[in-house]
């Protein structure tokens, strides 16, 4: 069931039907996925049913960023042309776990250098370990629960979860990527004290944090690889 939705929100000479499935990286199908429309609360929201399936009733004539959040997986995106007075199918989507491998970061360490290590990834592409190191006298900052202040905190329970694992990696990614950008790598890092972002950021620091995979990929050594984010709050 779609709730949330005005009594005259929907247009009739404009309503357009969105399908879509969500499936783990099992290929079998996640119940009880929040589906929302990325700045259009107006059409409120819709969960997945047993079979992984939803549909969602919308006002046509433009694109559309759909939001899939479920406690435990990373959250998605995707974006689709939503047509006058038709259905149309959204790619499918893999929703994958929060890596079960925490590490604690203690900011107030006299330790030179602390890491943060993701699970081992082994696939076809190679074997690999995402992996963080915070320097000493690092300090950090999150957001309060109402998303308008930061407060320092001591501590960091750090995941460090890859998207781009196996044949359902392409699947699995945050958002759609960019015409000129191939798929390769992605991974999200993130902080179970950090629930809320503002301007696409959760956890702020007063030095870099650096970050580290093995080429896994054999890019040949001394080349610059580029490196983007994605922006959840922009779609």
């Amino acid at each position: 069931m779609q709730t949330g939705v005005g009594t005259d929100t929907i247009k009739a000479y404009r309503c357009a039907v969105l399908r879509g499935m969500v499936n783990d990286s099992d290929d079998s199908p996640i119940k009880g996925v929040t589906v929302t429309i990325l700045d259009h609360d107006e059409f409120g929201s819709t969960t997945t049913r047993v079979d992984g399936m939803f549909d969602m009733a919308v006002n046509g004539g433009g694109y559309l960023t759909f939001d899939y959040k479920k406690d435990g997986y990373l959250p998605v995106q995707r974006q689709v042309d939503a047509p006058w007075e038709d259905y149309v199918w959204l790619p499918d989507v893999v929703m994958i776990p929060v890596d079960s491998q925490v590490t604690t970061i203690d900011l107030s360490s006299s330790t030179e250098m602390q890491v943060a290590q993701g699970s081992v990834v082994i696939d076809d592409d190679g074997t690999r370990t995402a992996t963080l190191f915070f320097p000493q006298g690092i300090e950090a900052s999150i957001y309060n629960e109402d998303g308008t202040t930061t407060r320092s905190i001591s501590t960091l329970n750090v995941r460090l979860t890859e998207y781009t694992v196996g044949e359902n990696g392409p699947n699995n990614m945050p958002g759609q990527l960019p015409a000129n950008s191939a798929y390769t790598y992605a991974v999200e890092l993130s902080a179970d004290e950090a629930t809320v972002k503002v301007n696409g950021k959760d956890v702020m620091f007063d030095q870099p944090v650096v970050f580290y995979v093995e080429n896994f990929l054999n890019f040949p050594v001394g080349i610059d690889v580029p490196v983007g984010y994605y922006d959840r709050d922009k779609g």
